[in-house]
């Protein structure tokens, strides 16, 4: 009697969402499209106020607070990686956008 096992077709693996990736231009558009969006109501904000504060000033404002969201988004995109290559167990996250969300909860909540 033969195994049926050993004539099964192999499974593919279930794809897993991936935070950045070199081959999905995608990504890129999408972060530099929400970048582009940030940016954009900043500079409405700006024509909004009154009264309007300095052009330097407003720019050395925005350019702090961009600063600082781009390397809060940094650290939780390298911290997602990290955790989902190295994820250990039966029971697995592999998924660096779950990993993401997560540290993104926990940093906006706990703060930095």
């Amino acid at each position: 009697m033969a195994n049926d096992d050993y004539y099964a077709e192999p499974v593919e693996a279930e794809p897993v969402c991936q935070i950045y990736s070199k081959e999905d231009t995608f990504t890129s558009f999408v972060q530099g499209l929400l970048a582009a969006f940030a940016l954009a109501s900043l500079w409405v904000k700006r024509q909004q106020e009154k009264p309007r504060r300095k052009f330097l000033t407003w720019f050395l404002d925005v350019s702090k607070q961009a600063f600082g969201a781009c390397y809060a988004h940094v650290l939780n995109m390298i911290i997602s990686a990290i955790i989902a290559e190295n994820a250990m167990g039966g029971d697995t996250l592999d998924d660096e956008c779950a990993w993401y969300a997560i540290n993104y909860v926990i940093d906006t909540t706990l703060g930095l």
